[in-house]
């Protein structure tokens, strides 16, 4: 609070004269209150209408000085309160004591009334400046508490989307297996009936019998692939799932893992009219989270398929991998569509930066991309666009984390091959898949 907005003063005098000579030259600026001794004091600063500034005597009958100083600065309520020394006390010894016990001032006696003016005049006007600090620290921190709730919120969201994606394609994968078996079933259960009723009617022929039995012998063979593959399809799904979920790290084929972290997107790409190539080296094997990694595959592709290309533009996209002598491995992941602006470029990665603002964009797809590679998979990413000519974004982070990442390796990771051998290398050749 100003003085020009009639800031209160606590006068702490065991004189009469004192409080009434040091309010009288006070009284025109400032409201003015007073007390006698300590505990009034004390009573007067922990009130609901504290004042905001005290002048406090040291030698008092009772309480000195001194005790209401460290009391006032040992209590959250009245501990930012200023507190001025006017004394006749004025021993070099005796005014370092008052300043350590958190005393912004020190006034020898007899006062000087322009001077004591003047001190009281540019504490307030600090105390207004520290309160309107506080005040706005206060708010900033609300502010940011707000922001990591909603960021909290728009990560989980994002991570619930990207599983839902997940879902809606193996649903898709699944559906063609199950539907062959299905199909398989209900000829199988024809041929029963078939078989069944020239059983009861002794019309059964040997030949009949034999062709029952081939036709019984494909069904099966027919139910038995397809129930594999749905078999394979869901345990692909629980292992990328639980990847997901979670930041685990483990022993993985890079290849392999690729096709289980972008299964799902096959209708989403399809409806985009968005082809994806992925090409990887056979045999990749990492020691790191795959969990991260599928995350930040599928939120390049959302970002490409939402910002690259406009409504109903056919695109092409790509995933090229390769590991670097240094035992680093390198994933570019590219699209020819309209590039990114130059003014963007450095703001990417920035939380909550979006250009499609009001059409379901938050703003932190790349930025929860950007933090998966830094800190979880310890890596880099960068992009570099032209406009009119795509954009590649370059992921490199180590094949191998090193120990102590923070993760949670299982123990197969530390177990020795029972060759004595270490990991084969990769193999030049490359394995390619396209959606």
């Amino acid at each position: 609070m100003e003085a020009s907005a009639r800031a209160t003063v606590l006068i702490v005098d065991d004189t009469v004269d004192n409080l009434s000579l040091i309010g009288s030259f006070l009284k025109d600026l400032y409201q003015i209150k007073a007390a006698n001794n300590g505990a009034a004091a004390l009573r007067i600063a922990l009130s609901a209408s504290p004042p905001d500034l005290i002048l406090l005597d040291i030698m008092m009958p009772g309480m000195d000085g001194y005790e209401v100083c460290r009391r006032l600065k040992a209590d959250p309520r009245s501990r930012d309160i200023p507190v001025i020394f006017l004394t006749a006390r004025s021993s070099v010894d005796d005014e370092k004591f008052g300043l350590d016990l958190g005393a912004v001032d020190y006034i020898g006696k007899p006062i000087s009334p322009p001077v004591v003016l003047a001190r009281v005049k540019n504490h307030l006007s600090l105390k207004a400046s520290a309160d309107s600090l506080r005040a706005s620290l206060d708010t900033a921190r609300a502010a940011h508490a707000q922001l990591e709730k909603a960021q909290k919120h728009l990560i989980q969201t994002e991570k619930m989307a990207a599983l839902g994606q997940l879902v809606i394609g193996v649903a898709h994968e699944i559906n063609t297996p199950v539907g062959n078996a299905l199909m398989g079933a209900t000829y199988l259960a024809e041929l029963l009936d078939t078989l069944h009723g020239q059983f009861l009617d002794g019309a059964l022929r040997r030949s009949e019998l034999a062709e029952f039995l081939e036709g019984a012998r494909e069904v099966c063979g027919l139910l038995t692939t397809n129930i594999v593959r749905t078999t394979n399809l869901i345990q692909s799904f629980k292992q990328v799932a639980a990847d997901r979920s979670g930041s685990v790290r483990r022993r993985f084929d890079l290849k392999d893992y690729i096709g289980d972290a972008l299964l799902g997107i096959e209708s989403y790409l399809d409806e985009a009219e968005c082809r994806l190539t992925v090409s990887c080296p056979a045999g990749l094997v990492l020691d790191s989270h795959p969990g991260p990694l599928a995350q930040v595959l599928l939120i390049l592709v959302r970002n490409a398929v939402t910002h690259a290309y406009a409504p109903g533009q056919a695109g092409r996209l790509s995933l090229d991998v390769s590991l670097h002598e240094d035992d680093t491995v390198e994933l570019r992941f590219a699209d020819g569509g309209k590039g990114i602006a130059p003014d963007h470029l450095p703001k990417l990665f920035d939380p909550f930066f979006t250009t499609r603002r009001g059409n379901d964009s938050t703003g932190l797809g790349l930025y929860i991309a950007f933090n998966l590679v830094t800190q979880v998979l310890q890596g880099t990413i960068a992009v570099d666009s032209v406009q009119g000519s795509g954009a590649t974004f370059t992921l490199r982070f180590p094949r191998v984390l090193p120990d102590g990442d923070g993760g949670t390796a299982p123990s197969t990771i530390s177990r020795p091959d029972p060759s004595g051998e270490p990991p084969p290398s990769p193999t030049p050749p490359q394995a390619q898949l396209v959606w």
